[in-house]
C-alpha cells in the first residue's frame, strides 16, 4: 500500500506526462492516475438492473477528456462525438431520430434548449442545429476551443472557452452579445465548467477555483467568490479548477473543485456558508437534502447540504475513475472506467447492484430518465440502464 502523500505525488507525476501545451497555457488530463483500481466484489450482481437498450452513436470522445455528454430534453437524448457527428435518440426505445455531421473536431456539447442543439469545436466554432431534425441554424466563431457543454437558455447561448471566457451569444442570430473574461492559471484541467441558469442569472465555476454569478442577458458580474485557493509546492499541486456544473437550489449554490473544496454559497451575495476539503472534477448530485459526489480517488461520499457534514463514504470503488453520480428510482448510480454502472443505497452508501452498460470508460455524467440512467461511453456507445 502506498501512503497517501506518496500516492498523491505519484499520481501527479504520471499526470504530468499528459500535460499538453496550447495557447500559452497547459492542460492537465483529468483521467491519468497511479491509484490502483479496486477489484469488484463478485457477490454484487445486477439484481434487477438491466440494459433496456444500447446503441453505437459514433466515435465518442476518444478518451480526450472532452466535454461531450448525453443531454436529455423531453423524450430525446442528444449526443455528439469528437469527429463531428451529432445525433438525436429516442430515450424510450433507443431509435435514432436523426444524425448529422458538422465536419468539425468537437469538444463541447451538446447544449439543448429553445429548439436548438449546440456544439462547440477545438477551433472555437459554435454550431446550432434545430432539435427537431438536425438542420443547421447558424455557426459562430469564437477565439478559442469550446471547453464545456454550452448553456442554452433565455434566448441566449453561453459558451465557456479554454482562454477563460464566458461568451453570450444571441440564440436566434448567432451574434455575440457579451464577453466575460477572467485570466486563468498557466496550468489547468482540460475542459471547463458548464454554466447553470436560474431565472435571469447564470452561475459558473472558473479556473483557479472561483464561482461567478452573471446576468445572462448582459454578462454583467453580480459577484465572484473564491471557493478554493491554490496551495502546494509545485504547479500541479496548485491546480484548483472548478470543472463541473454547480447545483443551484433555493437560496444556495453548491459547487466542488479539484484539489480544493466542496462549498455552499449564498445566491444573493455570494458568501460562502460552509466549505469542506474535497477534490472532484465530476460534479454533484442532490436530492434536496443530501449532496453526493465521487472524489478524485474514486470514493463516493454523501454530505449534509445544510452544514457540510459527511454522512457516509463508500470506498469499495476506490481508483475506478468514477463518473458524476445520478439519482434514479430511489438509488444512487455511478459509472466507472470499464463501463460498469454501480447502484448504491443513498441511505448508507452500501452497494446494491452492478451491471456493465458499455465496453469503454464513462467520463460523461450519467443522465436520469425516469427509473433509468443514460450512460454515454468514451467510445460512443449509448445505453439505457434501469434501476434495480
Amino acid at each position: 500500500m502506498i501512503p497517501g502523500d506518496a500516492m498523491k505525488h505519484l499520481t501527479m507525476t504520471i499526470a504530468m506526462a499528459a500535460v499538453i501545451a496550447t495557447s500559452g497555457c497547459s492542460w492537465l488530463s483529468r483521467e491519468k492516475s497511479a491509484v490502483i483500481p479496486a477489484e469488484l466484489d463478485k457477490q454484487i450482481d445486477q439484481r434487477g438492473s438491466v440494459v433496456t437498450w444500447s446503441k453505437d452513436t459514433g466515435s465518442g470522445n476518444d478518451e480526450l477528456a472532452a466535454k461531450l455528454e448525453a443531454t436529455l430534453s423531453g423524450s430525446s437524448i442528444y449526443v455528439a462525438d469528437a469527429d463531428g457527428r451529432v445525433s438525436a435518440v429516442d430515450s424510450n426505445s433507443g431509435a435514432t431520430l436523426w444524425n448529422v455531421d458538422v465536419d468539425l473536431d468537437l469538444r463541447g456539447g451538446p447544449g439543448v434548449g429553445g429548439g436548438l442543439v449546440v456544439v462547440g469545436s477545438t477551433e472555437g466554432d459554435l454550431v446550432a442545429l434545430t432539435s427537431g431534425n438536425g438542420s443547421e441554424s447558424w455557426r459562430a466563431k469564437l477565439d478559442s476551443e469550446i471547453a464545456a457543454v454550452p448553456l442554452v437558455a433565455n434566448g441566449m447561448v453561453v459558451a465557456h472557452t479554454t482562454d477563460g471566457k464566458l461568451v453570450g451569444i444571441n440564440a436566434a442570430s448567432g451574434e455575440t452579445t457579451w464577453v466575460f473574461h477572467r485570466s486563468g492559471p498557466s496550468l489547468r484541467l482540460r475542459g471547463a465548467a458548464q454554466p447553470v441558469v436560474d431565472g435571469e442569472y447564470l452561475y459558473s465555476g472558473l479556473d483557479a477555483g472561483k464561482l461567478v454569478k452573471l446576468d445572462i442577458a448582459t454578462g454583467r458580474s453580480q459577484w465572484e467568490t473564491p471557493i478554493s485557493w491554490p496551495s502546494g509546492r509545485n504547479e500541479l499541486d496548485r491546480v484548483v479548477d472548478i470543472d463541473s456544473r454547480p447545483v443551484v437550489t433555493g437560496n444556495r449554490v453548491y459547487t466542488v473543485s479539484y484539489q480544493g473544496q466542496m462549498a455552499a454559497v449564498g445566491k444573493k451575495k455570494g458568501a460562502v456558508e460552509w466549505s469542506i476539503p474535497f477534490s472532484s472534477h465530476q460534479g454533484l448530485a442532490f436530492d434536496g437534502t443530501v449532496l453526493y459526489a465521487a472524489d478524485a480517488r474514486g470514493n463516493v461520499v454523501a454530505v449534509d447540504s445544510a452544514n457540510g457534514h459527511e454522512l457516509w463514504r463508500q470506498k469499495a470503488l476506490h481508483g475506478r475513475r468514477l463518473s458524476a453520480p445520478a439519482l434514479a428510482s430511489g438509488y444512487l448510480a455511478v459509472a466507472d472506467y470499464e463501463g460498469y454502472v454501480h447502484w448504491l443505497s443513498p441511505a448508507d452508501g452500501s452497494l446494491v447492484a452492478r451491471i456493465r452498460a458499455v465496453k469503454s470508460a464513462v467520463q460523461a455524467p450519467l443522465v436520469t430518465s425516469g427509473n433509468r440512467v443514460i450512460v454515454y461511453g468514451s467510445e460512443g456507445q449509448l445505453a439505457s440502464v434501469s434501476a434495480p
